[in-house]
């Protein structure tokens, strides 16, 4: 999940430079760089265990780089870094290729139902937003959170929305690695990844940046209306 588009959500300000830097991060670590690890090394004769396992050594480079960005761990560190190390523990335990497939589903079912079970408290959404937001922006989602109980109910809606987007990718992902061709399952699945992240990341956007929304919360809240800027 693009943490910083979320951050710009809750808080309705643009940061185009930093947004595209990071998603291109994103898109490279997390997406082709999983794919050219795993093919590039297919073709020059690495056994399939060897080149899935190292295949998840791009998405683990883009998790430290985010905890090394922001100085600190924050809520999507622990989650990122926590499911990397289960991941790579039950490759090595198993050795199957199938499995080391359908872990990568399995485990984005876990962190599915982890946003759904901090809907009692303050959920996810929420605590990455605060996470990876700085100063006056984290002091202001901090107070949007605490006077508007229009940016609580989105906070909370858009945990649900993604925590059952991630379970449904999780059942695909686990069928699809008992099904397809072996080979072929990495491309398929980072081709699911990136139209199911898309389609949650800009709904996010959509939804949460509607002028009234964001009028009701500065109001809620307390602060000034101000003018919105073209997205």
């Amino acid at each position: 999940m693009n943490g910083t588009a979320t951050a710009q959500v809750a808080s309705g300000k643009r940061a185009a430079g930093p947004s595209n830097k990071l998603l291109l991060q994103n898109l490279g670590l997390n997406v082709a760089g999983p794919l050219a690890v795993f093919y590039g090394l297919r073709a020059a004769g690495v056994g399939l265990w060897w080149a899935v396992l190292a295949s998840a050594l791009p998405p683990l480079a883009d998790a430290v780089l985010t905890v090394v960005r922001e100085r600190r761990i924050g809520a999507l560190g622990v989650l990122v870094l926590s499911m990397v190390a289960l991941g790579a523990g039950l490759s090595v335990l198993t050795g199957s290729p199938r499995f080391m497939f359908a872990k990568d589903g399995w485990m984005t079912g876990v962190v599915g139902i982890v946003f759904l079970a901090t809907l009692r408290g303050r959920p996810i959404i929420y605590r990455i937003v605060s996470s990876v937001t700085k100063g006056g922006q984290r002091a202001q989602v901090e107070r949007y959170w605490q006077a508007s109980p229009t940016f609580r109910r989105l906070m909370r809606l858009l945990t649900v929305v993604w925590g059952i987007g991630l379970l449904i990718d999780s059942g695909v992902r686990v069928a699809l690695a008992y099904t397809l061709p072996v080979d072929s399952v990495v491309l398929v699945t980072t081709l699911q990844y990136v139209v199911l992240f898309a389609g949650l990341e800009i709904f996010s956007r959509r939804y949460g940046r509607r002028p009234a929304r964001l009028a009701a919360i500065r109001a809620e809240s307390g602060q000034r209306d101000e003018t919105e800027e073209q997205v």
